[in-house]
């Protein structure tokens, strides 16, 4: 491409740069964008915009990182709407479970330009030892325990970027397949069962998703002789049987998270899968103005079959909660209660927390949903800034690409988010977007939001 033919630079000017670094704010901020990179990036009295800049003027606008997903599942073209997450400032996500041509095609035409879309990361299928659950056979593989390293071997050469474990695997099993990740520079992520607690932690894991490691806090007489042989919903649904009776800073919470930090094992808690729970809805679970069927101006923009899940899930949770008692409502929203004191706990000690959602799964809304998780992360006791970085730059520290995404800086790749309200002042204005950047390329939402549903 010759002088003439390169894209003009960029420079967004007079914004509150919001880093992601987890530093102070800069007021008055410049920018500079050349080609898919940050050139540089300071205070417009220092840093005028290069000649022939297209100049966004960003006054009494804030601007953060592109937004990272870390718990997504693409599964299959009919089920996925990549648009949707740049309209809500998501610009990677991390698929943990999905069929490799699938994954591999959409990465390919988001990377070319042909579909516009988020970073795609991905795992391949999650890895089982023993029998799959069957409503999600498709996102896994059954391995043989014995040979764990091949299977390892033999995604670390398809081109993942990191290894998903599953309900079934054994201590043993994860401990060897997280040696030989590691030897192929990969991390690894755990939905654990089979594999108990901190013993996730012990194998070596990266980070363990939703909050099935405080299994490990039920009542001894509770505890399932098998846990791996609980499909992951009635796993789900035993914990809320003694989610209440839970003490969040009882001695049991200590020695646990004790044994998650000093692995340095992250936790990913999905907050927004636990909010599904019919009995915990409520002023409680977070703005769900996006995610309610009856009231999301988003319902058109979705593929027909995530549309028609959505309307089918609200149904369900609206059946299911006008059958509730007030004991059972009540004893819900306690371990609600307890969840997030957990989370807030885990953050205190030290713990690193990533912001996932599991689009989508249990009627989560791509992209928006992330929105809600950070209001929730708010919610559990972190600050508005930790919520960001837990979906900044931790999430690419933890996958090992913090020199390629996850903040504002000089080399990295040009991914930023416009808002037109401070989200350190409310992290709910993180909805505020007015346009989302990727890799130097802009967008406006409701352009996104316009285009059409099925596999765009």
């Amino acid at each position: 491409m010759s002088s003439s033919e390169r894209p003009r630079p960029i420079a967004i000017t007079g914004a509150t740069l919001i880093d992601g670094t987890g530093g102070p704010p800069l007021a008055n901020a410049t920018v500079v964008i050349e080609g898919d990179r940050f050139s540089r990036i300071g205070p417009a009295t220092e840093t005028p915009p290069p000649e022939g800049a297209q100049v966004v003027d960003a006054r009494g606008r804030f601007v953060i990182p592109g937004l990272t997903d870390m718990h997504v599942h693409v599964l299959g073209p009919d089920r996925w709407h990549a648009r949707l997450f740049l309209a809500a400032g998501v610009t990677t996500v991390l698929d943990l479970g999905g069929q490799l041509p699938d994954l591999a095609a959409l990465r390919g035409a988001i990377d070319a330009g042909t579909t516009p879309g988020p970073r795609l990361l991905y795992t391949g299928p999650f890895l089982e030892e023993g029998e799959p659950y069957a409503g999600f056979a498709h996102l896994s593989r059954r391995v043989d325990g014995a040979h764990i390293e091949d299977a390892v071997d033999e995604l670390a050469d398809a081109g993942v970027d990191a290894i998903k474990l599953y309900v079934t695997i054994t201590p043993g099993t994860a401990e060897r397949a997280c040696a030989r990740a590691r030897a192929r520079g990969l991390r690894v992520f755990m939905h654990q069962q089979e594999t108990w607690g901190a013993d996730a932690a012990d194998a070596g894991v990266d980070c363990v998703e939703h909050m099935m490691v405080f299994g490990a806090l039920a009542p001894e007489a509770l505890r399932p002789p098998e846990p791996g042989r609980l499909t992951p919903f009635e796993y789900g649904g035993w914990m809320w049987r003694w989610l209440a009776d839970v003490d969040p800073r009882g001695d049991a919470v200590t020695r646990l998270f004790d044994r998650l930090i000093a692995a340095d094992t992250a936790l990913d808690p999905t907050l927004v899968l636990f909010a599904a729970r019919p009995g915990a809805l409520g002023d409680d679970v977070g703005d769900t103005s996006l995610d309610d069927p009856e009231r999301t101006p988003l319902l058109p923009a979705l593929p027909a079959p995530v549309r028609e899940e959505l309307i089918r899930r609200w149904a369900e949770r609206r059946r299911a909660a006008a059958g509730v008692s007030a004991r059972s409502a009540d004893r819900t929203r306690k371990g609600w209660e307890h969840l997030l004191a957990l989370v807030d706990r885990f953050h205190r000690a030290g713990g690193t927390v990533l912001a996932g959602t599991d689009c989508p799964n249990v009627a989560i809304v791509s992209g928006y949903s992330l929105h809600r998780e950070l209001e929730l992360l708010v919610r559990a006791g972190l600050s508005p800034m930790d919520a960001l970085l837990a979906a900044t730059r931790r999430p690419a520290e933890r996958l090992d690409r913090a020199g390629e995404f996850g903040t504002i800086a000089p080399g990295l790749a040009a991914d930023l988010v416009v808002l037109g309200a401070d989200p350190l002042a409310d992290i709910r204005n993180v909805r505020r977007i007015e346009r989302v950047m990727t890799r130097g390329r802009m967008y406006e939402p409701e352009t996104l939001r316009r285009a059409p549903a099925a596999g765009a």
